[in-house]
């Protein structure tokens, strides 16, 4: 079942035309990878996702972003809950200068989910925390400042935070990109455990990555979808000549 409809989406930046006629589905609780060239526009794709290029002086975007079938181009979206309901990892972790504690249950405090009754916060951090495999790491330790953690463990936090306010899609910008093999590896790992729960859309430039953990691959070059489909397809026997060149290192 399709989570995400893209239909026609162009963007400009001013008079450069970024995104050209990109149409594609994403599939409810799959992993899809958003691959190409450095500067082919997956991170802008993927922040039409959410509407983060609205903060973007001089963007103009036509086309639609249906979810669940609403458009989240329409006039009257509650962006708050837009944000919400997909949340966003970017390359490095971008923890709050506060408490591992405070990081997790900032969100839900925000958007009052859990107001009563008492506890029921604490069970939401505890939650959150053990679905990135960081309860058992820091159940003693949640008055420590995130900042402090390690740079995988700021990212799982970042993570948490987000599951915390209860999404349905998670958009990941190169989420391992500022991580050692080892922690990569990890992170890989809790993604095919999320997916059992959320649909996500993940932007990377390692190869080996999207071939590791995603369900379906979209290649991207100059601002265009060149090929989409499963990824073990894309890979192994792509249809357009140029997917082929990427995927084995000829370019880009």
């Amino acid at each position: 079942m399709n989570k995400i409809t893209i239909e026609n989406m162009n963007l400009f930046y001013g008079d450069f035309h970024c995104l050209k006629d990109n149409t594609f589905s994403i599939e409810e609780k799959k992993i899809t990878a958003l691959i190409g060239p450095s500067g082919c526009g997956k991170s802008t794709l993927l922040r039409c996702l959410n509407r983060m290029n609205d903060f973007i002086e001089g963007v103009r975007i036509d086309g639609k972003v249906l979810i669940d079938g609403r458009d989240i181009y329409s006039p009257d979206i509650n962006l708050i809950q837009l944000r919400k309901e997909v949340g966003m990892v970017f390359q490095r972790p971008n923890p709050f200068p506060l408490s591992v504690y405070d990081n997790v249950a900032y969100g839900p405090k925000v958007h009052g989910l859990f107001k009563t009754p008492k506890g029921v916060l604490e069970t939401a951090v505890a939650k959150s925390l053990s679905a990135v495999g960081l309860w058992e790491e820091l159940k003693d330790r949640l008055d420590v400042l995130a900042t402090n953690l390690t740079l995988e463990q700021q990212q799982r936090l970042c993570i948490a935070r987000l599951l915390a306010v209860e999404p349905a899609i998670l958009l990941m910008d190169e989420p391992c990109s500022a991580l050692d093999p080892y922690a990569t590896l990890k992170i890989e790992e809790l993604f095919l455990r999320l997916k059992e729960n959320y649909t996500i859309v993940i932007v990377t430039h390692n190869m080996q990555q999207a071939a590791r953990v995603s369900d379906l691959t979209a290649f991207m070059y100059i601002g265009e979808l060149i090929e989409f489909g499963n990824t073990d397809t894309i890979f192994v026997n792509p249809r357009n000549k140029l997917t082929e060149e990427y995927i084995t290192g000829r370019f880009g």
